[in-house]
């Protein structure tokens, strides 16, 4: 049988302060209640973090992976709002775009198309479609992909006029031409992983044959494979025509027209496919970029 202190002990005796020290007695406790720490408020949507606004001000990022990931949530009829971020840091990735859910999730790279497949959002081809769009998709994230990264980051008039302020408009100098430096020689990296040297003809001559054989792949039809509805291979495509024939062209005094002849190759490529240019705006009118 246990037994108790005051049992074992006896009573413990009890110390009364004098008066003069009253005030050391805890009569209130907790002697300071501070506010508690700052909560964000809960989220409404679904919310896309991106790298903006877009060319003048608009809905549509500049970048081209936030672009696709816009439009393709835009095909998928999936209610969202979208944060011009521009702070790559915010993401668990460490890159833009990332999506927070109104569940708590932020989800970056395939783990946002998987959330779209478990809501039964997703708009996809099938069979022999399917395989032959992953390798249109492939095409434009290569050949087209790596034409845009040189016009946007190593063609002198559009890295310092355009892409420099697009990116980094928003850090105060010089940071900002630091930030920007630091992206070129990543961007000129991942380019020779691919190229021994970085050859402006070849590169944008790649991007011509990628256009080429999307433009007869298009055909006379709304979006590619003939389907009803446009699907991620549709997202892809379209953003990239739409951030390089929309990119802002610099016609300053101090720009000698070499130098503006070559910030418009890739754009002026684009244009002799027509039937590219009016799928690039049926897409931006149907899904109001």
């Amino acid at each position: 049988m246990t037994t108790t202190a005051a049992e074992r002990y006896g009573r413990l005796p009890t110390l009364e302060l004098p008066s003069f020290l009253e005030f050391l007695k805890l009569k209130n406790f907790p002697l300071k209640t501070y506010p508690a720490v700052y909560q964000p408020p809960r989220l409404q949507k679904d919310t896309l973090y991106i790298y903006g606004p877009g060319w003048n001000d608009s809905w549509g990022s500049f970048d081209v992976e936030c672009l696709q990931l816009q439009i393709y949530l835009k095909i998928c009829n999936i209610d969202f709002d979208i944060v011009n971020s521009n702070e790559p840091d915010a993401s668990p990735s460490g890159a833009l775009p990332f999506l927070a859910t109104v569940t708590g999730s932020v989800l970056h790279g395939q783990q946002i198309h998987t959330w779209i497949s478990e809501n039964d959002k997703a708009r996809s081809l099938s069979g022999k479609e399917a395989e032959e769009a992953k390798a249109f998709i492939t095409l434009a994230n290569t050949k087209l992909k790596a034409a845009l990264l040189y016009f946007q980051w190593l063609e002198p008039v559009n890295y310092t006029r355009v892409t420099s302020k697009a990116y980094f408009g928003h850090t105060p100098a010089p940071i900002h031409s630091i930030l920007a430096y630091q992206k070129q020689q990543k961007t000129t990296q991942y380019l020779l992983a691919d190229h021994d040297t970085l050859v402006r003809e070849e590169i944008y001559s790649d991007a011509l044959h990628a256009l080429e054989a999307l433009s007869i792949q298009l055909g006379d039809n709304d979006y590619f494979f003939n389907a009803s509805e446009p699907t991620w291979v549709d997202a892809v495509v379209f953003a990239y025509l739409h951030i390089i024939l929309g990119s802002p062209q610099a016609n300053d005094s101090s720009i000698t027209e070499e130098e503006k002849r070559q910030a418009k190759i890739l754009p002026m490529q684009i244009r002799h496919y027509k039937n590219l240019v009016a799928y690039a705006k049926r897409i931006h009118k149907n899904f109001s970029l």
